[in-house]
């Protein structure tokens, strides 16, 4: 037998012996392996990355539902209020922000709203992010150019939930003097049960709805000069929207 017919035999005869080996060796593992790949499944126990946040596909799917889910909401109640003719021309372009604005988001939870906040910076909104009001408040004093801002109204500030640190936040900002628009943006709980306290801490706008604070930033978010005046008053008028 010539050396290239052993060299070709013992080849043939290594492949199978290779195989062997891989399939002893992994084998052992597989049950734990296809386990975890069912809880995997079952769970929904893997990681998205959404607007610089990590969620699971449960949150990242949670949050999509809920943006749909008003989205149609929305849509269905424009469309009984309107005429036909008014819902043909529902379809407008909405409102586009001018130039590069800047939104100060202030929320402890901020992985919970990465979808609003993906879509914001998407829109070339430079969106900053605070955890507290005292972080809020630091942002504000070492930023200029901050043209508005979002809070949700109960949030863990000390090691301590804090129900209305939202208004505080807003007493504390009119304190310091800043007079940027606050939008507030919370549970339809919450919007139930502070809407009138918000309203009269300052608050610009109150909603639940991701569909409500995209339709009420850009308003809050245009150029002083394109806002009207209030008679007597030299400052910008930031008109109320409903929440």
């Amino acid at each position: 037998m010539t050396a290239a017919r052993i060299i070709e035999a013992l080849g043939s005869l290594l492949w199978p012996l290779l195989l062997a080996v891989v399939v002893l060796r992994v084998v052992p593992h597989l049950p734990g392996l296809m386990a975890d790949l069912r809880e995997a499944l079952r769970t929904r126990a893997f990681k998205v990355k959404v607007g610089g946040a990590e969620l699971s596909v449960e949150d990242a799917t949670e949050q999509l539902r809920r943006q749909v889910t008003d989205l149609q909401t929305q849509m269905a109640a424009q469309l009984a209020e309107r005429s036909p003719a008014q819902a043909a021309a529902a379809g407008a372009a909405p409102q586009a922000y001018q130039d590069r604005p800047t939104v100060l988001w202030v929320d402890d939870r901020p992985e919970s709203n990465a979808l609003e906040l993906a879509k914001l910076r998407d829109d070339g909104v430079e969106v900053l992010q605070a955890k507290s009001t005292a972080e809020a408040m630091d942002v504000l004093t070492l930023r200029r150019g901050v043209q508005a801002i979002v809070t949700d109204l109960g949030r863990v500030e000390g090691g301590e939930y804090r129900p209305h640190a939202g208004l505080a936040l807003m007493r504390q900002l009119r304190e310091a003097g800043f007079e940027q628009p606050v939008l507030v943006y919370t549970s339809a709980r919450g919007v139930a049960r502070d809407r009138e306290d918000a309203v009269a801490a300052g608050a610009a706008t109150v909603t639940a709805s991701p569909t409500e604070l995209f339709a009420a930033l850009p308003e809050l978010l245009r150029p002083a000069d394109a806002q009207p005046t209030a008679p007597g008053n030299h400052r910008p008028r930031r008109p109320a929207r409903p929440g």
